[in-house]
């Protein structure tokens, strides 16, 4: 099943290649690029909403979904491009926030975003 999510991904990723991306930017502290039937995204989503926003409820966070929308796979595209974000594969969650893009979720992108955006006290 992943692997059918991989291939999609690519797939729509490279004919996008040829389109016109926004350039104008999400207004957001958090901007979190998932898909479906992604537990990793799903686990990352879980975090957010559960963890920081009820630690820090001014968070400005924002969830796109790539499954089946071309113009959220350009809004991911043109993401990947400002960070230049140049791997050979890409997988979900992206996760975008302090200027830096991460993909994936583990203990690494956790506790950067538990750093960034736990109240100090």
């Amino acid at each position: 099943m992943k692997n059918i999510f991989y291939i999609l991904f690519v797939t729509i990723l490279t004919l996008c290649s040829c389109s016109k991306t926004s350039k104008q930017d999400i207004d957001a502290d958090i901007i979190i690029f998932t898909q479906q039937g992604c537990s990793h995204c799903e686990k990352a989503v879980d975090f957010i909403n559960n963890d920081l926003l009820v630690k820090n409820p001014s968070l400005r966070v924002t969830q796109i979904d790539i499954s089946y929308d071309m113009e959220n796979i350009k809004i991911l595209k043109h993401y990947l491009e400002k960070y230049k974000f140049h791997k050979n594969t890409v997988g979900t969650p992206i996760i975008i926030f302090n200027n830096k893009l991460v993909m994936g979720w583990g203990i690494e992108n956790k506790v950067g975003l538990k750093k960034a955006f736990y109240p100090k006290l």
